[in-house]
């Protein structure tokens, strides 16, 4: 029997950076997780990158990580959003 709801390891990272993006958001704004998610949903649409990718963004800027090519507009969101 095929399940509908495979486990698929991507989606769950992609999900896991999500949280950990909201929550960098709402340390970083004093927000809740309502208004983080808002926010990020801005930058998707700002951006033309995915959840997952703006996510991963905001989460390599904050860790000085950013080689991440994929998502420079979303970084270059992330970097004006948080001046």
């Amino acid at each position: 029997m095929i399940h509908s709801h495979s486990y698929h390891p991507a989606q769950h990272r992609s999900r896991r950076e999500i949280d950990q993006a909201i929550g960098v958001l709402m340390g970083i704004r004093r927000c809740s997780a309502e208004e983080a998610l808002a926010e990020i949903a801005g930058v998707v649409r700002a951006s033309g990158v995915g959840l997952g990718g703006v996510s991963r963004a905001l989460l390599d800027l904050v860790s000085g990580a950013v080689d991440s090519t994929a998502a420079n507009a979303a970084l270059a969101q992330w970097d004006a959003v948080l001046r």
